[in-house]
């Protein structure tokens, strides 16, 4: 089998295995840097609050990583998931809107020690046109294709209004961009070969407050304190 059908062959799992997969290699990044050499199946899936059948279920899709029975080494298991993940060379990303939330992204470290480093910022505001956010300026709006391409962008995220979204991602794809984090609070239509993550901060914590509520009722009908609407008319 060619190796570009064997790549192809683990792409092809569920979403929830995708969504753990940066989960797992996180927790064996923070394993690897306090010296831990090996790692059970059990170990690695309690530390993250799930089943070890998960855990197994999900490496299956990629080989299982170790014989029945035998610890994971921790070193091979980030290498092997880095590389299924697609980080274990940087992908270079750019960020368009350099607003609060686009200057706090591009002043996370994080983004640069997972693989991800910001190569361009742009903005349309010429207050902040030339601002230099962890050593990268603000760019014209108007650089955008010809700096994406030079740079080599594979992600762009996209922290501009909802109406000015979709005119952005547009020129993002016409300049090579196949991946896309969207903070805009709006859909976006793209090419097949394009991928889209929606992130909404406020779906996120309503999403919280539903829990923190249903928490609350609980611990009220069980004697243990008020409920949220204690003391109302």
């Amino acid at each position: 089998m060619a190796s570009s059908e064997r790549n192809l062959q683990t792409c092809e799992v569920p979403d929830a295995t995708v969504q753990r997969l940066p989960l797992y290699l996180e927790k064996l990044k923070l394993l690897q840097a306090i010296g831990v050499e090996d790692v059970s199946s059990r170990q690695l899936a309690e530390s993250l609050d799930i089943k070890a059948s998960q855990l197994r279920h999900d490496f299956h899709y990629f080989g299982g990583f170790s014989r029945p029975g035998r610890p994971y080494r921790v070193e091979k298991l980030v290498t092997a998931l880095e590389q299924i993940i697609g980080v274990d060379r940087p992908v270079p990303t750019a960020i368009v809107g350099a607003g609060h939330l686009g200057q706090a992204l591009a002043n996370y470290p994080g983004l640069q020690l997972q693989g991800f480093p910001i190569r361009a910022i742009f903005d349309v505001n010429p207050k902040l046109l030339g601002l230099e956010i962890r050593g990268q300026p603000v760019r014209d709006l108007d650089d955008l294709e010809p700096v994406c391409r030079r740079e080599g962008i594979k992600i762009g995220v996209i922290t501009v209004p909802a109406s000015s979204a979709q005119e952005v991602v547009n020129r993002l794809v016409a300049a090579g961009v196949t991946g896309l984090l969207n903070f805009a609070p709006t859909e976006l239509k793209v090419p097949g070969h394009v991928s889209v993550r929606h992130e909404r901060l406020t779906v996120g914590i309503m999403a919280l407050s539903f829990k923190v509520k249903c928490g609350a009722l609980a611990r009220s009908a069980a004697g243990n304190e008020p409920g949220p609407l204690a003391g109302s008319a």
